[in-house]
């Protein structure tokens, strides 16, 4: 039998050295995968939303889906299993794709409107006219015109003028209003007491607008 020639031979220890090399660098990469995996600890379910699940959201099986995550990169409060979240309405927003925490949604025993409120806050509902229709869960300045407002915030003599009373405030829901005096906007917004009073005040004494906000103006007092 012939024997192999010097480059078939060098060609042959080459390929058993890039194979070994091979072996060592897979072997190695897969230790650092274990290592790294045990550092951030064992994986388990997480829910997260399918979708953005602004306040008041009745949240529903098809919001939601299971995440396997490890632990270490998990936020405290992350729920487990759908059946958790299900029927229970948002009281802080969620992001698509962002983890549902128990922190995110109210208890059981509270549901409809009064379920979305947390706790130091009040629904309150004012009727609009001439006005832009904001959707639900956007941020709103509520204004009030009265014929004049003093320093004190309240009507006074002199010409007519108009403040802001609620100042980024979230929508709570919108309705059409049909009444003798036209068409308007039943909108319920998401306020502090204080700014309860207010709207109330200048509902009964002036006339409410709206103004739309960006969302990072949004806040609650």
């Amino acid at each position: 039998m012939l024997g192999r020639s010097p480059r078939t031979i060098a060609l042959w220890i080459a390929a058993v050295a890039v194979a070994a090399v091979t072996a060592v660098v897979v072997a190695s990469d897969l230790a650092a995968l274990h290592r790294r995996a045990r550092s951030l600890g064992a994986e388990r379910a997480a829910i997260v939303a399918t979708r953005p699940l602004p306040l008041g959201t009745v949240v529903g099986r098809d919001d939601l889906r299971v995440r396997h995550v490890h632990t270490s990169q998990l936020p405290p409060g992350v729920l487990r299993e759908p059946d958790r979240a299900v029927d229970r309405v948002v009281t802080v927003p969620v992001v698509r794709g962002g983890f549902v925490a128990d922190a995110n949604l109210a208890a059981r025993r509270r549901n409809g409107l009064d379920g979305a409120l947390p706790v130091g806050t009040r629904a309150m509902r004012v009727v609009v006219r001439d006005t832009l229709r904001p959707r639900t869960g956007a941020a709103v300045d509520a204004l009030a015109s009265f014929e004049s407002i003093g320093a004190d915030g309240l009507p006074s003599d002199g010409g007519g003028s108009a403040a802001i009373v609620a100042s980024g405030v979230t929508v709570l829901g919108v309705e059409s209003v049909h009444s003798a005096d036209g068409d308007a906007l039943g909108v319920t917004l998401l306020v502090s007491p204080r700014q309860s009073r207010t709207l109330a005040f200048a509902s009964t004494h002036g006339r409410i607008s709206l103004a739309l906000v960006p969302p990072e103006e949004a806040q609650a007092e």
